[in-house]
């Protein structure tokens, strides 16, 4: 357990810089597209703290994946949830997403496309690292 907090608290410090990163892109993009408009500064601290969390959390999660006594698709089922769960929350919070039917059916497709994206890619990179140690030997 205390290797697994370890893990979680490193993987997430790594991550917790791209959340503020991602966010003043998104500012920067909608200030130029949607004619956005400013906002107080304790909105913007509000979503500086929450996409912080929100990166920390989503790579902490990672850590699950070193656990031992956990199967791969354990800890890939894991990992889905509470990323699922950060996010959900941080958008609800941050009101990025409406606490609706419809928005909520949209983030969650969306959700499960982009997470099989990212684990099929993850797959056929392995996948090849393999074929080619094994042509090796």
């Amino acid at each position: 357990m205390k290797d697994f907090i370890k893990n979680f608290i490193k993987s997430g410090m790594k991550a917790a810089g791209f959340g503020p990163l991602i966010l003043v892109i998104f500012y920067y993009i909608y200030s130029f597209t949607i004619n956005f408009h400013t906002i107080s500064i304790q909105n913007v601290n509000k979503t500086i703290l929450s996409s912080l969390l929100l990166a920390f959390i989503a790579g902490g999660i990672s850590a699950v994946f070193k656990v031992e006594k956990i199967s791969l698709g354990l800890a890939t089922m894991i990992d889905a949830i509470v990323i699922y769960i950060d996010y959900l929350l941080f958008y609800v919070f941050n009101n990025w997403i409406e606490l609706q039917i419809i928005p909520f059916l949209v983030f969650t497709v969306l959700y499960i496309i982009g997470y099989l994206i990212i684990w099929l890619c993850i797959y056929h990179q392995i996948k090849i690292q393999v074929k080619q140690l094994n042509h090796k030997l």
